[in-house]
């Protein structure tokens, strides 16, 4: 009875970890299965996704899946994004899949919509950018990620383009990722909100945003993702990029593949709603 006590216990805690993975988008290199970016490696890549592992199968089965291209969005009244953000001490990570920066357990940087609450969980970047406009990709896209106390997820997409002054921190960050999967370096305290262009900080002016139900972007796809992509773009150097890809060419199991964005899946019949 003892040893399928004990069994039952490490089953509950096997579930558990792998549910809390979900909050971050890109789980550890080594930590689950294999998988990488590459569309042209069909055993490993997003093509191939789906069949790697059971955790896996909604990237296949699924028809809500992030990244969309965004294009011809319905104007809608949205609720306001209102960012309650403050200073807060960093550190950047290489997950073996993204550069992220996860926040202390003991912050409490929000994103209220309406009724709804979220807190900041963390910001990680792709490059080149996962969503694209009417066809236009970016040079990188930073995602940050909230989680409500349901665990209900919204993530922030932010498309980041070349040709404009670069974000100071989207700068420190990429310039102190570390090159192992696995590392990481602390930072100084900076406030994500410079990740937002927000006018005013204690008001919910973003410039506008795309909205639509998705999933996460990486391995094991799930549903249920409140979507928010600012209209407006952030800067980030050439230097910046290159970095970004030079970082991804070294993760586990990519064998020197320089991107790590997932390809746009099918919209089907959802729409996409743009704030007025």
């Amino acid at each position: 009875m003892r040893f399928f006590a004990a069994c039952a216990v490490l089953a509950i805690l096997f579930l558990l970890a792998g549910c809390s993975g979900d909050s971050e988008d890109a789980p550890p290199a080594g930590e689950g299965p294999a998988w990488n970016h590459d569309p042209g490696d069909t055993d490993l890549g997003p093509s191939a996704w789906g069949e790697i592992d059971e955790s896996f199968e909604q990237c296949r089965t699924s028809d809500a899946q992030s990244p969309v291209d965004i294009a011809g969005a319905v104007p809608r009244d949205l609720p306001a994004l209102e960012f309650r953000y403050e200073e807060t001490p960093l550190e950047v990570e290489n997950t073996g899949h993204v550069i992220e920066v996860p926040m202390p357990e003991a912050s409490a940087n929000t994103l209220t919509i309406g009724d709804d609450e979220y807190r900041l969980v963390q910001f990680h970047f792709h490059a080149p950018s996962e969503h694209t406009l009417a066809g236009r990709s970016y040079e990188a896209e930073a995602h940050l990620v909230h989680e409500s106390e349901e665990g209900e997820l919204a993530v922030v997409g932010v498309l980041l383009e070349g040709g404009s002054p670069p974000s100071p921190l989207v700068e420190l960050v990429v310039e102190n990722a570390p090159e192992a999967a696995g590392d990481r370096v602390e930072l100084e305290e900076r406030d994500p909100v410079e990740l937002l262009l927000v006018r005013d900080p204690g008001s919910a002016d973003t410039g506008g945003h795309f909205t639509y139900s998705g999933s996460l972007t990486t391995p094991g796809c799930t549903e249920g993702v409140r979507w928010l992509v600012l209209r407006d773009t952030l800067g980030i150097s050439a230097d910046a990029t290159a970095r970004l890809h030079e970082l991804a060419s070294g993760f586990p199991g990519y064998d020197g593949y320089k991107n790590n964005n997932r390809p746009t899946q099918p919209l089907g019949d959802r729409v996409v709603e743009r704030s007025d």
